[in-house]
């Protein structure tokens, strides 16, 4: 769910939009409090192998933040970032059990059951209402984001999914292209500044920030409070009023 934040309006509202893009990670449905789960088991694994003050979770995020580029986002880059760092902290000593284990983590990440949130159908329903086209625009795992889609049912409510690796200003950039739509027409809804808000804007769109609880350190950023086409919602279904404003 949503984090605790005072909603806040666009300076002017936004005026002849197209198309909606929703994040779906922790905007429609909980995946980070997952990953977080599994982070505290991990470091309780790796306990024995380490100094009394050294913290597990600090190098297993240096791991994770330098395969990006080469791993993306998902489970199966987390999986492989907490091999790395279980053999790089162990010193190579970490036994095939610890491995095992941490595959076992994995695969229960990935066969989670996925609902989504609260109040989202209804907000999605309200949307489709607005004419506006609508479009879910995540980044990760192909097989992964498909996956959890499909499991969420909310695939009826909108018109397209866009899967990106990265959430950066050229993936941005290629979206629009392809849906044929001017940035200043676009609006973007999400939980992370880093990824659904500040290109977004800097492309010239519109963008809806629903802050969530739980918040990987990678998508921190500072809010662009005083940005005059950027709001707070403290839900999805406050984001849609905005949009109808």
């Amino acid at each position: 769910m949503s984090a605790e934040v005072p909603t806040s309006w666009f300076v002017e509202a936004p005026r002849n939009l197209d198309l909606v893009g929703l994040d779906a990670d922790d905007t429609l449905w909980e995946t980070e409090g997952g990953f977080q789960d599994i982070a505290s088991r991990f470091e309780a694994l790796m306990a024995p192998y380490l100094l009394a003050d050294a913290v597990a979770g600090a190098h297993l995020d240096d791991v994770e933040r330098r395969n990006l580029a080469v791993f993306g986002y998902g489970v199966k880059g987390f999986t492989l970032s907490m091999i790395e760092t279980a053999i790089m902290l162990s010193d190579g000593a970490v036994g095939g059990d610890d491995i095992a284990r941490i595959l076992d983590w994995s695969r229960e990440m990935l066969g989670n059951a996925l609902e989504p949130y609260p109040g989202v159908t209804e907000a999605l329903a309200l949307l489709a209402r607005t004419g506006l086209r609508r479009s879910i625009i995540t980044k990760g795992d192909l097989f992964e984001q498909e996956t959890k889609v499909a499991a969420s049912g909310l695939s009826e409510w909108v018109d397209g999914v866009e899967i990106l690796p990265e959430k950066d200003l050229a993936h941005y950039n290629a979206v629009l292209r392809r849906w044929g739509v001017d940035p200043a027409r676009f609006v973007m809804i999400g939980n992370s500044v880093r990824s659904d808000i500040l290109p977004v804007l800097e492309l010239g769109g519109w963008a809806i920030w629903v802050p969530s609880v739980n918040q990987w350190i990678h998508e921190v950023a500072e809010p662009p409070l005083d940005h005059p086409r950027f709001a707070v919602a403290a839900s999805l279904g406050s984001a849609v009023e905005l949009i109808g404003r």
